[in-house]
């Protein structure tokens, strides 16, 4: 749903349900933009080379934001892989007290999720020789920053 510029209003008139409809749905829209979406979990550690763990989101805005920690050892290489294709891979090795964060842009992928539908998410990890790493969130945002 997009924003809808509000009707002008003139004092003493009564509001039609169109009218009516059309703040509702700007309600709903910019509560969506403010608030973000953010699933119920706080993070998932994983320790065992190549383990993938799925999360599903409902699609409701443009970019997927992550924030994903080395927190021992090293890792290899991580990738996100969005609706069934990876959309970031990173193949650098990174040690303990790496952060890899950034946004996706979920208009911009293999398979673009339908909004109100839901997508899932895998990430995938190598560790040389062994590691672990800690999901801090995915988010969607509107935004490019949170």
């Amino acid at each position: 749903m997009a924003f809808t510029t509000p009707p002008t209003f003139t004092s003493g008139n009564v509001l039609t349900a169109a009218q009516l409809n059309t703040l509702s749905g700007d309600v709903e829209y910019l509560y969506s933009i403010t608030h973000g979406i953010n699933i119920g979990f706080t993070g998932q550690t994983t320790s065992t080379a190549g383990n993938t763990r799925p999360y599903s989101l409902r699609r409701r805005v443009q970019y997927l934001h992550y924030k994903i920690r080395v927190t021992s050892g090293t890792v290899d290489s991580l990738s996100i892989n969005v609706n069934g294709n990876n959309e970031f891979t990173d193949g650098v090795n990174r040690s303990s007290g790496y952060t890899y964060s950034g946004y996706i842009d979920l208009t911009a992928i293999t398979a673009v999720p339908t909004v109100k539908d839901f997508y899932t998410i895998y990430s995938t990890v190598a560790f040389d020789p062994s590691g672990e790493i800690t999901i801090d969130y995915y988010i969607e945002s509107n935004s490019t920053t949170l």
